[in-house]
């Protein structure tokens, strides 16, 4: 467990179900995850799902999954609640999940975004990810748009000496 200012980020437990899922809620609109999905991945999905709570409260999360076998983990999601941006939190958090992947034997950590989301990937360049591949139609559409929407692959290595 880590403190950062009045912010403590630790790993989610379901105790955490309902802050994380109405994280989720406040921060996306058509990618939002389900409370099941959410149930999953705190409990049993081979991730690491961490959350900053300040006053009691869940303010942003991070999750990473991992695969048997593979050197690469994915950020599969990261949020930061409105009240909670400005603080660099999400830096902390992208900060703490390459520490938990490189803990797994990972040498790189693999996320996307969308293309015209200009503030994910500002944060995923400050981190030192590149992008990588853009990936054709890869979002769906947004509500009262029709077309899907295209993504960024990024990629950090963790052990760039080695």
């Amino acid at each position: 467990m880590m403190q950062r200012d009045d912010a403590v980020i630790r790993p989610a437990t379901l105790a955490d179900l309902d802050g994380v899922h109405a994280l989720e809620q406040a921060c996306f609109d058509t990618d939002a995850q389900s409370r099941r999905s959410l149930r999953y991945l705190i409990s049993r999905a081979r991730s690491d799902f961490l959350i900053v709570l300040a006053a009691g409260h869940v303010v942003a999360d991070v999750i990473v999954l991992y695969r048997r076998n593979a050197g690469v983990a994915r950020l599969y999601s990261i949020a930061v609640g409105d009240a909670a941006r400005g603080r660099g939190l999400g830096l902390t958090l992208l900060g703490e999940a390459e520490i938990a992947a490189v803990g797994r034997g990972c040498h790189a950590l693999r996320a996307e975004a969308r293309q015209a989301n200009k503030a994910s990937r500002t944060l995923f360049s400050r981190a030192g990810y590149c992008e990588r591949e853009r990936l054709p139609g890869y979002y769906p559409a947004r509500a009262r748009e029709t077309a899907r929407e295209d993504g960024i692959r990024l990629e950090k290595l963790l052990n760039p000496t080695e």
